[in-house]
């Protein structure tokens, strides 16, 4: 089968590997489409390395079709249509045991585990997430969009309440579509690209901080109020500087988005008095909160499709990197389809 095989940080390439030879409580899924997301140019480029396993065939969001059942597997048969679930929980540790995201023993599909960067993926039983009222393309994304939605959840946006999105990539503009259905007063999302922030605009007001000063706009829109809640959804000290400035009196911080942590913000705890605010760090995504997101999909409250800009072969894969990677032809969201067509 063709794979996008890692071997080392700068070495990756398309490569015939042999299809996995499945254990007794996994499944072998023919894999229907692939995402690329941003931590798989990290991965391939050595960033993050204490979530990697060198050597790895990448890919963590993706689903596909079950080929072949293993023999201690209950509920699930050869043609199954289902949507991976990436981090590999180990069911022992005391997160694991609180349905918390956190694994004392953390795996995950793409990275610590070959991915869905192939034609064929071996893939524990319990990952994997039937449907039937999506798209096989929809179901590659669910991880994604789970993200956003886990963001979301975890601000406990109530009616009427005013929302921050920094970042408009795919997880700041998953996270828009997720905050809409909590019916905030207003949604105002931040970034750097008009490109990017034309996918919000229908829903949100925009704030390019190339041109305006961020949080002179923000405190525009909020009559000097400040925001309600901030999803910080980039990658950049400046963004979780803006998250602190742009708060209002009693608000929820979440921070979904992070970059190398090499880079310290100061904190001036006064704010924590003067303004009584909340941080929360957001790392991923609960099984529960990847069922509901598939559930809202399903029954077309939510639609990952909105931000796909590129549909090309896994063949293509090292073209599609560099595409993202340079800002090329205004990608967004990239889905990979493993057979030739």
């Amino acid at each position: 089968m063709k794979a996008l095989y890692v071997q080392t940080p700068e070495d990756y390439k398309i490569i015939d590997a042999p299809v996995p030879v499945i254990q007794d409580e996994e499944v072998l899924i023919q894999v229907g489409y692939a995402a690329i997301c941003h931590s798989d140019l990290d991965a391939i480029h050595g960033y993050r390395k204490h979530l990697i396993r060198f050597p790895f065939i990448g890919g963590h969001e993706f689903a596909g079709t079950v080929v072949e059942v293993g023999d201690r597997v209950p509920g699930f048969k050869k043609g199954d249509k289902v949507a991976i679930e990436c981090v590999i929980r180990c069911r022992q540790c005391r997160w694991c045991d609180l349905g918390l995201v956190y694994c004392d023993n953390y795996s995950e599909l793409g990275f610590t585990s070959d991915g869905g960067f192939a034609e064929y993926a071996a893939v524990p039983a319990r990952n994997c997430h039937k449907f039937m009222n999506m798209s096989m393309e929809q179901a590659a994304l669910v991880e994604p969009m789970g993200n956003g939605f886990a963001v979301v959840e975890a601000a406990k946006i109530l009616p009427g309440d005013t929302v921050a999105i920094i970042g408009p990539g795919p997880i700041g503009l998953y996270a828009l579509q997720c905050a809409k259905l909590k019916n905030p007063s207003k949604i105002i999302m931040i970034g750097t690209r008009d490109e990017r922030l034309a996918y919000a605009k229908q829903d949100a007001l925009l704030v390019n901080i190339r041109r305006d000063d961020a949080y002179e706009k923000v405190m525009e829109y909020t009559d000097g109020k400040g925001v309600d809640v901030v999803l910080q959804c980039a990658t950049t000290k400046a963004a979780n500087e803006l998250s602190l400035r742009i708060a209002g009196t009693d608000s929820r911080i979440m921070i979904e988005g992070c970059g190398s942590g090499d880079e310290n913000v100061p904190v001036d705890f006064l704010q924590f008095i003067t303004k009584p605010m909340t941080i929360q760090g957001v790392a991923g995504v609960k099984t529960s909160q990847f069922r509901t997101t598939m559930d809202l999909i399903e029954n077309g409250y939510l639609d990952p499709l909105k931000i796909v800009t590129h549909r090309m072969s896994l063949e293509s894969i090292i073209d599609a990197f560099e595409i993202l990677e340079n800002r090329k032809q205004n990608a967004v969201k990239m889905l990979l389809n493993p057979r030739k067509e």
